[in-house]
């Protein structure tokens, strides 16, 4: 055990590995986007906010667990940013600019670079002050201008509401949050989920 603790880098210093082509990829019938199995045994719909600490330590960990079980477990993503612009529960500015990284991402689902968009977004969350659409659209290959029109899109923003109230209707108050089976988890997931679906 001690030597697992060693060898194992601290989730901060941990980096996704490229989205390869050989995990199984799409969208919920809602539209919202999910990688892992496409028959899961366990799926795992998150609501995260981009500045999030802990949404990014999770995001991590979830990755690794997709890929290790790629016929097992699917991963929903679903956005509850905690940004005062977006999300009527914070009174309070407070992780400013998630708002928009949540529709950038959103914009991103219909031209099939979520993931991409999604690694990107917790990589350069914190390290940055604001958001680069240039920078943003240059390593996703998207198109900035479409990019800054989604994000002010009545029709995006429609989408994030959507997540917004889905997260409150199952009294969800932070991030991250998970919804297996019905039930809510918060902050993190206890490996019972997975020893109870995966064995």
């Amino acid at each position: 055990m001690a030597l697992l603790i060693c060898c194992t880098p601290l989730y901060w210093e941990m980096q996704v590995s490229p989205l390869g082509r050989e995990l199984s990829r799409g969208t919920t019938e809602e539209g919202h986007p999910w990688i892992g199995a496409e028959n899961p045994r366990l799926e795992i719909t998150e609501f995260t906010d981009y500045q999030c600490f802990q949404c990014k330590k999770m995001h991590y960990y979830l990755r690794r667990i997709v890929a290790q079980y790629p016929t097992k477990i699917r991963l929903v993503h679903r956005h509850f940013p905690m940004d005062h612009e977006v999300n009527f529960i914070v009174k309070d500015p407070f992780h400013i600019g998630s708002g928009k990284m949540a529709l950038a991402a959103i914009y991103s689902v219909s031209k099939d670079k979520f993931w991409e968009m999604n690694d990107l977004l917790f990589e350069l969350a914190g390290s940055e002050k604001e958001m680069n659409l240039t920078k943003l659209a240059s390593k996703t290959s998207l198109d900035s201008k479409g990019m800054a029109r989604a994000i002010y899109s009545q029709k995006m923003r429609r989408k994030l509401k959507i997540d917004i109230w889905t997260a409150l209707k199952r009294r969800m108050t932070g991030t991250p949050s998970y919804l297996i089976d019905g039930k809510v988890y918060h902050g993190q997931l206890p490996p019972e989920i997975f020893k109870k679906f995966l064995n």
